[in-house]
């Protein structure tokens, strides 16, 4: 009997973690967990791993940054928003829910693009009654985001999505630049180290 019961307690962690490395493998498309566009949405909101994961369950990928961005302007825990949103209920609704002004909340400056989205006309009077619909929403916060994380202007993101690029090219893009600027900056850290370590032998 102890021995079935060990057998029985044996399969079920092996089939636990099997399920996990499954899952972990279905979000990345490699076996390197979490990666890529929701792996920079956690380092920017300081999420763990293990919450993004089951973010990323709820909703889309490109609209993980619309909750964080909602969390963390409301004070309010990301699974309710994700929640809300599983219910069916507009990002538009979900803002004035959370007691959020969404004719403020997703203003982006831009200097070579005007009128809703885009711009301080945004806000304007004659654009009080306009409606962002959710991908307007989407597309907004992750311009946002993407400017934020990787210090760049909000117009040079509008300009590749105009491009037809998706949110995780452009995010790979910047952050393929950073690794190349840091990985550089190494080699070139490396050989002043050994050009000082010869100059002091001799």
């Amino acid at each position: 009997m102890k021995q079935l019961l060990c057998i029985v307690a044996i399969a079920g962690c092996l089939s636990t973690g099997l399920s996990a490395a499954n899952y972990d493998i279905g979000i990345s498309g490699s076996d390197r967990g979490i990666d890529g566009f929701s792996l920079s949405i956690g380092n920017y909101y300081n999420v763990p791993r293990q919450e993004i994961m089951v973010i990323e369950r709820s909703v889309p990928r490109e609209e993980m940054s619309v909750v964080y961005y909602l969390a963390d302007r409301s004070h309010r825990d990301a699974r309710y928003i994700t929640n809300l949103r599983m219910r069916g209920i507009s990002w538009w609704d979900i803002s004035i829910r959370l007691g959020l002004d969404p004719r403020t909340l997703y203003v982006v400056e831009s200097r070579r693009y005007s009128g809703p989205p885009y711009g301080k006309a945004y806000g304007h009077k004659k654009y009080n009654k306009y409606r962002l619909h959710d991908a307007e929403i989407v597309d907004l916060v992750n311009i946002r985001f993407l400017s934020d994380y990787h210090h760049i202007s909000t117009d040079d993101v509008i300009y590749r999505r105009r491009s037809g690029e998706n949110y995780n090219y452009i995010n790979e893009h910047y952050r393929g630049n950073k690794d190349r600027i840091e990985k550089h900056d190494d080699r070139r850290d490396d050989r002043r180290d050994k050009g000082h370590g010869n100059s002091h032998d001799r």
